[in-house]
């Protein structure tokens, strides 16, 4: 039967699947080529759900999972991936700089050697495989909070009516810096947000979500993320006018706080209007002030 070896990109759920079907054997590959293409192995047997994992180290390499100062992340928790091993090239040919960012001491290995950091950020998974989140230069910082994108992106993935899935923090919406999802498959906003509410933290939950035919990639098959398209963000024609001078007041409260360019119906939701945990608690001042009303924050 024929054996077939995937790897050079994040492999996604359905295409394993499809690769199953057609194949007796299915191995995902992964490893920079600076240390020598392949690092770590594994097989897709389809008994692991979720995003498929890049696996374990190959023969003659050691792999870590490691935080900002170099100390090893415990399972489950997100860590950028160093490389050590017989596999580990010199350095970059005339780039003296630059070798010595990448290919940096290797403090569990033996003396004078050393390991590749590889810039990608993943985590241990419970079976001891390693599971690939995304690039560390995807990380972000909102409202205090350090997010890393390719978490998100991994937990939508897993979700069976999402076929393909990107985050990007986008600076250019009222409310300040805010997380969009960009989906391609079936599933509905309010679908997704419980989705992610259910893994990941409020601060890593999308404030807003665009459904599309496919993402826009690059030459080499990346998401292009500068072609992405600015989210509609604000409420569509409402359902019912306001009834009461209380509900009119509401809803040009959120306008005001959420920076929306039409009025805001008396049934829309603050959150699927692109709020998040910050503005409501503005939101809820500027409720206090109006209306004498103390509402909390949930």
């Amino acid at each position: 039967g024929l054996r077939v070896l995937i790897g050079g990109e994040a492999v996604g759920e359905p295409l394993a699947d499809a690769l199953r079907a057609a194949a007796r054997e299915v191995t995902n590959v992964y490893g920079p080529t600076e240390t020598t293409i392949w690092s770590t192995a594994a097989v897709l047997d389809g008994e692991r759900g979720g995003v498929p994992p890049i696996g374990r180290p190959i023969a003659n390499t050691r792999v870590y999972v490691l935080d900002d100062a170099l100390r090893a992340a415990p399972s489950g928790a997100v860590g950028e991936l160093y490389i050590a091993g017989d596999g580990v090239a010199r350095g970059y040919h005339g780039r003296p700089a630059l070798t010595a960012t990448r290919f940096v001491p290797d403090p569990f290995g033996p003396p004078g050697s050393r390991m590749y950091r590889t810039g990608d950020v993943v985590r241990w998974g419970s079976d001891g495989q390693i599971e690939y989140i995304g690039r560390a230069d995807h990380q972000v910082k909102i409202r205090g909070f350090r997010i890393e994108l390719g978490e998100i992106e991994s937990v939508l993935a897993a979700h069976p009516e999402v076929s393909r899935a990107t985050v990007v923090a986008r600076e250019d919406l009222p409310g300040g810096t805010q997380l969009v999802a960009y989906t391609v498959g079936t599933a509905a906003p309010a679908v997704l947000r419980a989705h992610l509410a259910g893994s990941l933290p409020a601060h890593m939950v999308p404030a807003l979500y665009v459904a599309m035919e496919a993402l826009p990639l690059t030459a080499n098959g990346k998401v292009d993320r500068k072609l992405l398209p600015a989210p509609e963000q604000g409420p569509r024609a409402a359902a019912r006018a306001p009834r009461t001078p209380q509900e009119q007041l509401l809803c040009e409260v959120f306008v005001e706080v959420l920076g929306l360019p039409a009025p805001a119906g008396p049934d829309d939701s603050f959150f699927d209007l692109g709020g998040h945990s910050l503005l409501a608690t503005r939101l809820t001042g500027r409720i206090r002030t109006a209306l004498g009303a103390d509402l909390p924050v949930r």
